[in-house]
C-alpha cells in the first residue's frame, strides 16, 4: 500500500514554482523526495513581524540582541525630522541597555536585579503598576528562579489576571517581540546575570 503526500508552493511574482512529492515506501518506511527546486533557494519575501511592529501611532519596543552586558533595544530612540538631510544611515537604530530590563509594548526600563534570587514580588511591582495592565509577564533568566518565590509571584499576579511564565532569555525576548507585534498587552523581565559562563 503506497501513501503519498504532495506539497506544492507557487510564488507568482517571481514566476517560480516548486512541487515536492513524498512517497512513503512501506518496506523501509523512508521518504523519497522528488523536488523541482528546494525551498532553501527562495530569496526575498516579506517580514510580517517588522510590518506589524512598525504599525500604530507609537513606536513599539523590539528586543534585538542579548549580550552578557545587557540587551539591544530597538524603538527607544526617536530623532527629530531632518528636513531633507540624508543622515538616516549615520543614526544608530538600537540602544544598548546595560543590565537587566523590564520591557512593555512601548517602553523599556532598567531593572536593578542581577541574580535569580533578586527576582521577587517586590522587584516586579512596576509591572503591577504599569498602565494599561499586562496580560502576560515573561521572566527571562538562563538560571532557574527560586521555586517558592516564583510560586509567590505567580499567585499574586494571578489575582490581577496576569499570567507569569519563566523561560530562558532568548525565548522570552522572541515571545515578547511576537506578542508585541500582535498588539497584545505583554511585559517581559530580562535578567542579565553578569556571572554567566
Amino acid at each position: 500500500m503506497k501513501r503519498s503526500i504532495v506539497l506544492a508552493s507557487r510564488v507568482f511574482h517571481n514566476r517560480i514554482s516548486c512541487n515536492i512529492s513524498r512517497q512513503l515506501l512501506p518496506a523501509n518506511r523512508k521518504f523519497r523526495n522528488d523536488a523541482v527546486r528546494p525551498f532553501s533557494q527562495f530569496k526575498g519575501g516579506q517580514d510580517l513581524l517588522a510590518d506589524s511592529l512598525a504599525f500604530g501611532e507609537r513606536r513599539k519596543i523590539i528586543l534585538d540582541a542579548y549580550f552578557p552586558s545587557g540587551i539591544d533595544v530597538v524603538g527607544m530612540l526617536e530623532y527629530p525630522n531632518s528636513e531633507g538631510k540624508d543622515i538616516e544611515d549615520e543614526r544608530p537604530d538600537s540602544l544598548h541597555m546595560n543590565g537587566s530590563i523590564l520591557a512593555f509594548p512601548h517602553a523599556c526600563y532598567l531593572w536593578k536585579v542581577s541574580k535569580p534570587k533578586d527576582v521577587t514580588l517586590e522587584s516586579l511591582t512596576m509591572v503591577l503598576l504599569f498602565k494599561p495592565s499586562s496580560e502576560v509577564l515573561f521572566i527571562g533568566s538562563n538560571k532557574p528562579l527560586p521555586p517558592r518565590e516564583l510560586n509567590r509571584i505567580q499567585k499574586e499576579f494571578k489575582k490581577k489576571s496576569i499570567v507569569v511564565e519563566q523561560m530562558d532569555v532568548t525565548t522570552a525576548m522572541g515571545t515578547f517581540n511576537i506578542l508585541n507585534g500582535e498588539d497584545r498587552r505583554v511585559a517581559v523581565a530580562i535578567l542579565v546575570d553578569g556571572d554567566e559562563d
